[in-house]
């Protein structure tokens, strides 16, 4: 068999992070993305949109319990994935996969069954870690789903959160190109690019027909027409003014190699928070970019003193 001619790509491949409230309409954008679909079911709900699909739906397991499970999960890739015509790769949701993995190392410390309380969330971190790697390597397009939820915080004020940990979030932050965000306004609901990696960030796309047809593509359009190849780099390369989450700021650090683990980048961000108390997000992003680039300097000087590199990083 001989090599085949590498075609170039309009747009880069579909690595997406979505989230929104529940019943927000995040698994019928997924039905709009490239078919065949492949979903791994975890909220054991997308039969309800799988005739809205441009094309053949097909599901990992018809046992539920295989959609849940990370290992399963894997096996389960592992064993059809080559050779398939998968085009997109949909996990509805990432919150329904580690949500319980959460829930069982809490009350295993409650209990006093951990006598390290951190080792208890290894489970998770290693769910995470296999997931993004067994769902990620097959070439073709993903999107990963996960949910919002309100509450209160210590103070009683209102807040949304994700139902994600930012440590889990900040790495799967690592294996996408764009993570979106269901909104409403006026009654019209639209997808907000919160992040795009190598393209415009800021940028909201309204669904006027009301079943998303088509948005994917005019997502990619606002997003990336007009860059050049170059533009895109620079973009990538760029020192971000903003982040659309502290998960994503946290990621991005790492990505710098100013640190030796995500969790020491998240230890930096939790500690540059509480030291200089922000008050406002725009301000904890300039801190913490400020920080992430003085300990680049930091590093390379050191290593450069070493003999290990010639010249500091450009940023």
């Amino acid at each position: 068999m001989s090599f085949r001619k590498l075609e170039a790509q309009a747009y880069p491949r579909r690595l997406w992070g979505l989230y929104g409230f529940p019943g927000s309409g995040k698994s019928t954008f997924a039905a709009q993305l490239r078919a065949p679909l492949l979903t791994i079911d975890a909220d054991h709900r997308f039969d309800e949109v799988a005739r809205l699909a441009r094309g053949v739906v097909y599901q990992l397991s018809d046992r539920p319990a295989d959609n849940v499970d990370p290992e399963r999960i894997a096996e389960a890739l592992r064993a059809n994935m080559p050779g398939a015509d998968v085009q997109t790769i949909v996990v509805d949701s990432l919150t329904a996969i580690m949500a319980p993995i959460v829930t069982q190392a809490i009350l295993d410390n409650d209990a006093g069954r951990n006598k390290n309380r951190m080792a208890g969330f290894k489970d998770k971190a290693l769910a995470m870690r296999l997931l993004l790697d067994v769902v990620t390597c097959w070439g073709c397009d993903v999107l990963w789903i996960w949910h919002l939820q309100s509450g209160r915080d210590e103070k009683a004020a209102e807040q949304t959160t994700a139902t994600v940990s930012r440590t889990e979030l900040a790495r799967l932050t690592r294996g996408l190109n764009m993570q979106l965000r269901i909104v409403e306004e006026g009654g019209r609901r639209g997808v907000r690019v919160d992040w795009a990696r190598r393209g415009r960030s800021d940028v909201t796309v309204w669904d006027a027909a009301g079943s998303w047809a088509g948005i994917p593509e005019k997502l990619e359009a606002a997003v990336y027409d007009g860059l050049s190849v170059d533009d895109q780099k620079r973009i990538e390369e760029a020192a971000p003014a903003s982040f659309p989450s502290a998960a994503a700021a946290i990621a991005w650090g790492h990505e710098q190699g100013a640190f030796e683990a995500l969790q020491h980048a998240r230890n930096a961000y939790d500690a540059l928070k509480a030291e200089h108390k922000p008050g406002s997000a725009s301000e904890m992003w300039a801190l913490w970019v400020a920080d992430v680039q003085a300990r680049k300097l930091a590093k390379a000087a050191s290593a450069g003193d070493q003999g290990g590199v010639d010249d500091p990083p450009a940023f």
